[in-house]
């Protein structure tokens, strides 16, 4: 894994960012990220019709999940599978965060992924996902610390980094191969337009699978530099962006 540059000029003009989707610090760490590598153009791990759906639904999605967890026990809430799933339900801090840098620098970010998964399973959060049966089942499943979740992923993530493991089962899927391409080839397109992009994506597709191709692979030629999104803890404090809820 590649430490962070202590010089922002000594990054390469594409840099691709893994995160772990919902972490809790997340915000904090895309701001002091992108206050240190100070990119022309953020993309996001998002497509523009996911974008458009969560802010048309994500009023009623957290009004619907604020009256379920009303009929569920004291604290259920904390609950580690329950924490995971109103981030879920949420704005992605991935979005958020990238958004906001722009706002305050002028800089542009676009979202940035194919729309046919969000456009089959958003409709299903109402009446499935955030289902008072469903919170229900969600509470008989093992709790714990939604951070030392976190960290574990990111642990995950340095070891299948370094490794080039199999692909996951779960992950393994014409589907996933489709995103990946996309992806890449949106960001060769763009590299031609910006000096500097940072891209921000589930961790997973920064991996060099053994048995399958992804998007690294698909960019391997640009020499991407690869950062997982934790490592933003090492930044000066000097960089550290306020945390937004």
């Amino acid at each position: 894994m590649v430490i962070l540059a202590a010089d922002p000029t000594e990054n390469p003009g594409l840099i691709l960012v893994g995160t772990v989707h919902g972490d809790p610090r997340g915000y904090a760490r895309v701001a002091a990220l992108l206050a240190h590598l100070r990119p022309d153009l953020v993309t996001v791990e998002i497509s523009p019709f996911s974008l458009r759906y969560r802010e048309r639904s994500g009023s009623r999605w957290q009004r619907q999940l604020a009256q379920a967890l009303a009929d569920l026990p004291d604290g259920a809430a904390g609950h580690l599978a329950i924490q995971r799933l109103a981030a879920q339900v949420a704005l992605p801090f991935e979005v958020r965060a990238a958004r906001d840098y722009g706002r305050s620098l002028g800089v542009p970010w676009r979202p940035l992924d194919l729309g046919a998964p969000a456009r089959r399973h958003l409709p299903r959060y109402g009446p499935e996902l955030l289902s008072p049966a469903n919170l229900r089942a969600l509470l008989t499943t093992p709790d714990g610390s939604l951070m030392e979740y976190v960290t574990t992923e990111f642990r995950r993530a340095r070891l299948a980094l370094g490794r080039a493991p199999r692909r996951p089962s779960w992950h393994v899927n014409s589907e996933t191969v489709r995103r990946e391409g996309f992806l890449a080839r949106r960001l060769r397109r763009l590299m031609r337009q910006y000096r500097r992009v940072v891209h921000l994506g589930g961790w997973e597709h920064l991996v060099v699978w053994q048995d399958s191709p992804g998007l690294w692979r698909d960019l391997a030629d640009l020499k991407p530099r690869r950062l997982l999104l934790d490592e933003a803890d090492r930044l000066p404090a000097s960089t550290a962006q306020p945390s937004r809820v």
